[in-house]
This record gives C-alpha cells, structure tokens and sequence, in this order.
C-alpha cells in the first residue's frame, strides 16, 4: 500500500461520519475501515476523471489499491469523542 490515509484524516471523516448517521459508531472497525476505504476509492477515482459516468468511476475505484488501514481506522476512532 502506498500513501496510506492520515490518522488525523481519519478522525475528521469518522466525526463527519458520526455525526450524519449516528448508528455506525457501534459499527466494527472492519466494518469502518470498508466504509472508508470505497469512499476514499470512489474519490480518487472521481478526482482521476470527472466527467466519467457513476459507473466507470465505480468500476475504476474497484481496481485502485487501498489506502485506508484498519490500524489507522482503529487509532482514528479511539480520538473521536462521543461528542463529535
């Protein structure tokens, strides 16, 4: 894996996440860390082609290797407070 997603990055998205829908805090970190990952995929994909339709940018972000590790995933939502 190359130019993994930043802890800090992380908590941000995860109090983003949070506070939108308020059920995935009793969500696994696996279950996070999947969460996280396509969205981070999709973006990327998106960002590499704007114009592209939902599906080929779908189809590519399939293909784009993961940055988001579960490691992180795990560090990032110890920082989130039940606040955020």
């Amino acid at each position: 894996m190359t130019d993994p997603v930043s802890v800090d990055r992380l908590v941000g998205q995860l109090g983003y996440l949070f506070e939108d829908q308020p059920e995935l805090r009793k969500a696994s970190a696996a279950q996070l860390r999947d969460l996280l990952d396509r969205n981070d995929r999709y973006a990327r994909a998106r960002a590499e082609s704007p114009l592209d339709s939902d599906a080929e940018v779908a189809a590519r972000a399939e293909r784009l290797e993961s940055h988001v590790t579960l490691e992180a995933v795990e560090q990032a939502r110890a920082r989130v407070s039940d606040d955020d």
